[in-house]
Protein backbone atom coordinates (compact mmCIF):
# COMPACT_ATOMS: atom_id res chain seq x y z
CA UNK A 1 0.00 0.00 0.00
CA UNK A 2 2.80 2.27 0.54
CA UNK A 3 4.39 1.69 -2.70
CA UNK A 4 0.87 2.05 -4.26
CA UNK A 5 0.52 5.72 -2.63
CA UNK A 6 4.19 6.52 -4.00
CA UNK A 7 3.72 5.55 -7.21
CA UNK A 8 0.08 7.47 -6.97
CA UNK A 9 2.15 11.19 -6.33
CA UNK A 10 1.74 11.05 -3.19
CA UNK A 11 4.06 13.67 -1.47
CA UNK A 12 5.12 11.86 1.58
CA UNK A 13 4.57 8.30 2.90
CA UNK A 14 5.37 7.24 6.07
CA UNK A 15 5.49 4.01 7.17
CA UNK A 16 6.23 2.19 10.58
CA UNK A 17 7.29 -1.17 11.62
CA UNK A 18 8.02 -3.31 14.43
CA UNK A 19 10.98 -6.04 13.84
CA UNK A 20 11.40 -5.98 10.21
CA UNK A 21 14.07 -3.00 9.56
CA UNK A 22 15.58 -4.48 6.92
CA UNK A 23 12.26 -4.90 4.84
CA UNK A 24 11.15 -1.09 6.41
CA UNK A 25 14.61 0.12 4.67
CA UNK A 26 14.02 -1.77 1.25
CA UNK A 27 10.62 -0.08 0.93
CA UNK A 28 11.67 3.05 1.92
CA UNK A 29 14.30 2.95 -0.62
CA UNK A 30 11.63 1.93 -3.36
CA UNK A 31 8.97 5.28 -2.40
CA UNK A 32 12.31 7.27 -2.54
CA UNK A 33 12.95 6.22 -5.82
CA UNK A 34 9.53 6.98 -6.74
CA UNK A 35 9.92 10.45 -5.70
CA UNK A 36 8.31 10.69 -2.65
CA UNK A 37 9.88 11.46 0.83
CA UNK A 38 9.97 8.45 3.11
CA UNK A 39 9.82 7.89 6.66
CA UNK A 40 9.84 4.86 8.57
CA UNK A 41 9.99 4.63 12.12
CA UNK A 42 9.60 1.68 15.18
CA UNK A 43 6.07 2.32 16.53
CA UNK A 44 4.29 0.54 18.85
CA UNK A 45 0.73 0.83 18.12
CA UNK A 46 -0.34 -0.60 21.59
CA UNK A 47 1.85 2.55 23.53
CA UNK A 48 0.22 6.12 23.45
CA UNK A 49 3.84 7.84 23.66
CA UNK A 50 5.37 5.76 20.77
CA UNK A 51 2.21 6.65 18.37
CA UNK A 52 1.99 10.47 19.49
CA UNK A 53 6.44 10.78 18.61
CA UNK A 54 5.85 9.32 14.79
CA UNK A 55 2.78 11.15 14.17
CA UNK A 56 4.47 14.13 15.56
CA UNK A 57 7.93 14.08 13.70
CA UNK A 58 5.51 13.32 10.67
CA UNK A 59 3.31 16.42 11.25
CA UNK A 60 6.40 18.91 12.43
CA UNK A 61 7.94 17.80 9.22
CA UNK A 62 5.03 18.15 6.46
CA UNK A 63 2.67 20.39 8.27
CA UNK A 64 -0.08 18.17 8.28
CA UNK A 65 -1.45 14.64 7.60
CA UNK A 66 -3.85 14.03 4.96
CA UNK A 67 -4.39 10.05 4.93
CA UNK A 68 -3.69 7.19 7.64
CA UNK A 69 -3.85 3.42 6.72
CA UNK A 70 -4.41 1.48 9.76
CA UNK A 71 -2.50 -1.86 8.78
CA UNK A 72 -0.54 -3.40 11.60
CA UNK A 73 -2.00 -6.82 12.80
CA UNK A 74 -1.64 -10.17 14.26
CA UNK A 75 -3.29 -13.28 14.22
CA UNK A 76 -3.19 -16.39 16.08
CA UNK A 77 -5.02 -19.93 14.84
CA UNK A 78 -6.92 -22.00 16.78
CA UNK A 79 -10.11 -23.04 17.65
CA UNK A 80 -12.00 -21.14 20.52
CA UNK A 81 -11.17 -23.23 23.10
CA UNK A 82 -7.73 -23.32 22.96
CA UNK A 83 -7.75 -19.28 22.48
CA UNK A 84 -5.64 -18.02 25.69
CA UNK A 85 -6.66 -15.19 27.35
CA UNK A 86 -2.73 -13.61 26.90
CA UNK A 87 -3.52 -14.44 23.17
CA UNK A 88 -6.89 -12.64 23.42
CA UNK A 89 -5.34 -10.00 25.27
CA UNK A 90 -2.46 -9.27 22.86
CA UNK A 91 -4.18 -9.61 19.63
CA UNK A 92 -7.08 -7.25 20.89
CA UNK A 93 -4.54 -4.84 21.90
CA UNK A 94 -3.00 -4.73 18.13
CA UNK A 95 -5.70 -4.90 15.93
CA UNK A 96 -8.09 -3.00 17.44
CA UNK A 97 -6.24 -0.69 20.42
CA UNK A 98 -4.01 0.34 17.98
CA UNK A 99 -5.80 1.54 15.74
CA UNK A 100 -8.23 3.80 18.09
CA UNK A 101 -5.08 4.99 19.32
CA UNK A 102 -3.39 5.67 16.38
CA UNK A 103 -6.63 7.72 15.36
CA UNK A 104 -7.12 9.76 18.08
CA UNK A 105 -3.37 10.82 17.70
CA UNK A 106 -4.30 11.56 14.08
CA UNK A 107 -7.50 12.94 13.63
CA UNK A 108 -6.58 16.81 15.35
CA UNK A 109 -4.42 17.01 12.10
CA UNK A 110 -7.28 16.21 10.27
CA UNK A 111 -9.61 18.22 12.11
CA UNK A 112 -7.15 21.75 11.86
CA UNK A 113 -7.20 21.18 8.12
CA UNK A 114 -11.13 20.51 7.82
CA UNK A 115 -10.72 17.44 6.17
CA UNK A 116 -8.77 14.19 5.93
CA UNK A 117 -9.06 9.65 5.19
CA UNK A 118 -8.58 7.22 7.80
CA UNK A 119 -8.77 3.46 6.22
CA UNK A 120 -8.78 0.54 8.91
CA UNK A 121 -7.99 -2.91 6.99
CA UNK A 122 -9.68 -5.19 8.65
CA UNK A 123 -10.75 -8.64 7.32
CA UNK A 124 -13.26 -10.53 6.01
CA UNK A 125 -13.01 -13.11 9.49
CA UNK A 126 -14.73 -9.83 11.38
CA UNK A 127 -17.60 -10.03 8.40
CA UNK A 128 -18.34 -13.52 8.85
CA UNK A 129 -16.56 -15.43 12.04
CA UNK A 130 -13.39 -16.95 11.34
CA UNK A 131 -14.15 -20.35 12.76
CA UNK A 132 -10.34 -21.12 13.79
CA UNK A 133 -9.52 -17.02 14.69
CA UNK A 134 -11.78 -16.26 17.38
CA UNK A 135 -10.20 -13.46 18.81
CA UNK A 136 -8.99 -12.10 15.45
CA UNK A 137 -11.95 -12.04 14.35
CA UNK A 138 -13.69 -10.32 16.93
CA UNK A 139 -10.89 -7.73 16.97
CA UNK A 140 -11.49 -6.85 13.03
CA UNK A 141 -15.43 -7.01 13.68
CA UNK A 142 -14.46 -4.42 16.34
CA UNK A 143 -12.44 -2.24 13.95
CA UNK A 144 -15.55 -2.43 11.19
CA UNK A 145 -17.47 -1.03 13.82
CA UNK A 146 -14.83 1.60 15.22
CA UNK A 147 -14.62 2.69 11.36
CA UNK A 148 -18.26 3.32 11.52
CA UNK A 149 -18.01 5.08 14.79
CA UNK A 150 -15.46 7.36 13.46
CA UNK A 151 -17.19 8.12 10.38
CA UNK A 152 -20.14 9.38 11.83
CA UNK A 153 -17.73 11.67 13.85
CA UNK A 154 -15.46 12.53 11.41
CA UNK A 155 -18.56 13.79 9.18
CA UNK A 156 -18.79 16.78 10.85
CA UNK A 157 -15.03 17.48 10.06
CA UNK A 158 -15.08 16.60 6.53
CA UNK A 159 -13.11 13.19 7.47
CA UNK A 160 -14.18 10.08 5.61
CA UNK A 161 -13.31 7.03 7.19
CA UNK A 162 -13.94 3.68 5.62
CA UNK A 163 -12.47 0.00 6.24
CA UNK A 164 -11.19 -2.69 3.61
CA UNK A 165 -12.09 -6.11 4.53
CA UNK A 166 -9.39 -8.80 2.36
CA UNK A 167 -10.17 -12.01 2.27
CA UNK A 168 -7.14 -14.72 1.38
CA UNK A 169 -4.29 -12.42 -0.06
CA UNK A 170 -1.26 -14.60 -1.27
CA UNK A 171 1.72 -12.68 0.60
CA UNK A 172 5.23 -13.51 2.14
CA UNK A 173 3.10 -14.11 5.74
CA UNK A 174 0.45 -16.42 3.85
CA UNK A 175 2.09 -18.23 0.71
CA UNK A 176 2.88 -21.28 3.28
CA UNK A 177 -0.47 -21.27 4.38
CA UNK A 178 -1.78 -21.13 0.76
CA UNK A 179 -0.05 -24.53 0.13
CA UNK A 180 -0.92 -26.54 2.60
CA UNK A 181 -4.60 -28.19 3.18
CA UNK A 182 -5.74 -25.46 5.14
CA UNK A 183 -4.93 -22.56 2.95
CA UNK A 184 -6.11 -24.62 0.15
CA UNK A 185 -9.40 -25.02 1.81
CA UNK A 186 -10.08 -21.45 2.09
CA UNK A 187 -8.98 -20.94 -1.63
CA UNK A 188 -11.55 -23.21 -2.63
CA UNK A 189 -14.43 -21.60 -1.05
CA UNK A 190 -13.68 -18.32 -3.50
CA UNK A 191 -16.02 -17.97 -6.40
CA UNK A 192 -13.02 -17.30 -8.32
CA UNK A 193 -10.81 -20.39 -7.18
CA UNK A 194 -7.52 -18.45 -6.65
CA UNK A 195 -6.31 -15.96 -4.18
CA UNK A 196 -5.89 -12.42 -4.13
CA UNK A 197 -2.85 -10.44 -4.93
CA UNK A 198 -1.39 -7.37 -2.93
CA UNK A 199 -2.73 -5.12 -5.59
CA UNK A 200 -6.20 -6.20 -5.04
CA UNK A 201 -6.28 -4.51 -1.81
CA UNK A 202 -3.73 -1.33 -2.14
CA UNK A 203 -5.91 -0.31 -4.94
CA UNK A 204 -8.57 0.05 -2.75
CA UNK A 205 -6.54 2.10 -0.46
CA UNK A 206 -5.77 4.32 -3.42
CA UNK A 207 -9.39 4.71 -3.99
CA UNK A 208 -10.33 5.26 -0.91
CA UNK A 209 -7.69 7.88 -0.47
CA UNK A 210 -8.10 9.53 -3.83
CA UNK A 211 -10.31 12.77 -4.24
CA UNK A 212 -11.73 10.53 -7.37
CA UNK A 213 -14.87 9.51 -4.61
CA UNK A 214 -16.04 12.06 -1.57
CA UNK A 215 -19.51 10.19 -1.15
CA UNK A 216 -18.31 7.22 0.57
CA UNK A 217 -17.80 7.06 4.11
CA UNK A 218 -18.45 4.25 7.12
CA UNK A 219 -18.55 1.57 5.10
CA UNK A 220 -16.92 -1.53 4.43
CA UNK A 221 -15.41 -2.86 0.79
CA UNK A 222 -14.21 -6.97 1.19
CA UNK A 223 -12.16 -8.07 -1.39
CA UNK A 224 -12.35 -11.89 -0.91
CA UNK A 225 -13.16 -13.75 -4.66
CA UNK A 226 -16.71 -14.26 -3.32
CA UNK A 227 -16.18 -15.92 -0.48
CA UNK A 228 -18.48 -13.98 1.37
CA UNK A 229 -21.22 -11.49 0.02
CA UNK A 230 -21.08 -8.24 2.13
CA UNK A 231 -24.52 -6.99 2.86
Amino acid sequence: MALAFAKEGAKTVAISYVSNEHYAEETCQEIAELGATAYMTPVAVTNRESINAWVGHIADAEGKIDVLVNNAGINRQGPIDTVTEEDWDEIMSVNLKGPFLVSQEVLPFMVKERGGRIINIASVSGLYGGPTTAHYAASKAGLISLTQVLARWGSEHGILVNSISPGIIETDLTREELRSGGGAGVVALTLLKRPGQVEDVSSIAVMLASDEQNYMTGQTISPNGGSYFTD
